[in-house]
């Protein structure tokens, strides 16, 4: 009888024990150890959350998408040895991951608007479509392994509407479609699908259904680790490789400018400065053989946004005070030369000289509005456009073809018309990072149509001021957004050669 007693005062003490040692829940990490399933479906559903719906400020539509793609990696890394659906899903990620980082990383460099320009981008675009719906339709068959295996009724409606939404999403954007309503309800479809896919997932949760994540032997703190430092570094290497154009520097020869001697000088009598004709090609100079006279406007810029002055007066009994803006450098020197030619004819020559380095040496962009532009019928082409880029090191002169010359036509978003089509003239290239007294020069003829016209051709220089910017614009793609931006990452000059001739001569306007 006291043996009994002893024993059931034994269990009593070890019940007590028991019960006061588990009063509190695991911590929360212990707790997600414990449920693999509910961890490994969140990071997927939050993942497709990130990746499907994204918001253009920020940089966060480039920003969450790269989290998404993380999130699903590990989610379906977790899950790839449930079924052999879930083992599809997460090689369609892979592949998925590697192109869309691949894509941050070409967005660091001036090769992304050739890139997208082209059909290439066209079709793997729409393999990544065809992938991604791929990837719902194993996500369905995944899911419904899942609920059987559970011995839950199959119900995966919410997979479905996924792929059936993203399949109408890719059609939107085929069509270019940019209403409000429909995008609305694209995005509330979007949030119902999901939610049906996470209750889904908690109702497999609580019916106590358990996975064994597969082995691994790399944490997924040091994959995403490893994702964070590749997608860091080629974007550093993006921004230090890929941000300029490649440019054919040669020796200038001494003596390019041999049979043409006589043009050359008298160019330079009629008062073309010499600065500019020694930077003409052979070429150019006998272009302008028999000149009759010539008109020169020379004007210097400054590229930077000066300095604040304010200055204080009275006047009757009340303080007034002036601001304005002061440059004390003034680093581009414009040109613009006029060159008057037998038949009705004349060579319009824009230069341009860095007095000063120009500092970061990224793209550079002339954007030219021709005198025969529209608008201007008084004039008309009457040739190609020419021209080089300069630079001096060392005591010899380097020249290279500009790595763009010629018409562009583009699209571009007036503030009062809406989408514009126009035509322009441009000149894209990179200056050297160490040359000195960096110049060039464009040049193009014109003939007369009708009396009474002035000659009005405008000069647009870009100059890329810093490479902090993403996704990565040239100068000449800032020209064609008709986007001013003084003090950002680009800065614009504008100028005008602009004269008027009669029976007196010729006068220069502005």
């Amino acid at each position: 009888m006291r043996e009994r007693k002893q024993n059931a005062m034994r269990e009593a003490e070890l019940d007590r024990l028991l019960e006061c040692g588990l009063t509190d829940l695991p911590p929360g990490d212990v707790l997600e150890d414990v449920t693999p399933w509910k961890r490994a479906m969140n990071r997927v559903l939050l993942g497709m959350a990130l990746t499907g719906i994204t918001l253009n400020v920020l940089c966060l539509n480039y920003l969450l998408p790269a989290v998404g793609m993380a999130l699903l990696l590990l989610g379906f890394r977790a899950l790839r040895r449930e079924n052999r659906w879930f083992g599809v899903c997460w090689g369609i990620t892979v592949v998925r991951t590697a192109y869309g980082y691949g894509l941050l990383v070409l967005d660091t460099t001036i090769l992304r608007g050739a890139f997208y320009a082209s059909p290439a981008a066209v079709v793997l675009a729409a393999a990544d479509l065809a992938l991604l719906l791929a990837e719902c339709f194993c996500l369905r068959g995944g899911l419904r392994a899942v609920q059987e295996k559970a011995g839950l009724p199959p119900h995966v409606g919410g997979a479905a509407a996924l792929m059936v939404w993203y399949g109408i999403l890719g059609i939107l954007a085929v069509i270019g479609y940019s209403g409000l309503l429909l995008g609305v309800a694209v995005i509330v479809m979007y949030v119902l699908t999901l939610r049906s896919l996470w209750k889904l997932s908690k109702e497999l949760d609580e019916a106590g259904y358990g996975v064994r994540p597969a082995p691994v032997r790399v944490s997924d703190r040091a994959v995403a680790g490893a994702l964070a430092a590749v997608l860091a570094l080629g974007c550093a290497c993006g921004y230090l490789l890929g941000g300029r154009y490649p440019m054919e520097w040669a020796p200038v020869d001494a003596g390019e400018h041999s049979g043409v001697e006589e043009s050359k000088a008298r160019l330079l009598a009629l008062g073309v400065p010499d600065y500019v004709l020694n930077d003409l090609t052979a070429e150019d100079l006998a272009a302008c053989d028999g000149a009759i006279l010539v008109v020169v406007d020379v004007d210097d810029y400054p590229v930077n946004s000066g300095r604040r002055v304010s200055h204080s007066y009275w006047i009757g009994g009340e303080r007034h005070t002036n601001i304005h803006t002061v440059y004390d450098v003034k680093e581009l020197r414009i040109t613009g030369v006029g060159v008057e030619l037998p038949g009705e004819r004349w060579m319009l020559i824009q230069h341009f000289l860095w007095t000063t380095p120009p500092g970061f040496c990224g793209t550079e962009s002339i954007q030219l509005w021709p005198a025969y532009r529209a608008g201007m019928e008084g004039w008309r082409s009457g040739g190609a456009l020419t021209g080089r880029v300069l630079y001096d090191e060392g005591g010899q002169t380097y020249a290279a073809p500009y790595c763009f010359l010629g018409e562009q036509t583009f699209a571009y978003d007036s503030l009062f018309w809406g989408k514009q089509i126009r035509d322009d003239l441009f000149a894209a290239f990179s200056l050297p990072r160490d040359g000195e007294n960096c110049r060039g020069y464009v040049a193009y003829p014109i003939e007369r149509v009708r009396d009474g016209y002035i000659v009005d051709g405008w000069f647009n220089y870009t100059h890329q001021q810093s490479w902090m910017q993403y996704p990565v614009m040239t100068a000449m793609e800032n020209q064609m957004t008709n986007g001013w931006n003084w003090e950002g990452v680009f800065y614009e000059v504008s100028t005008a050669l602009q004269f008027y001739q009669n029976e007196e001569g010729v006068r220069l306007l502005g």
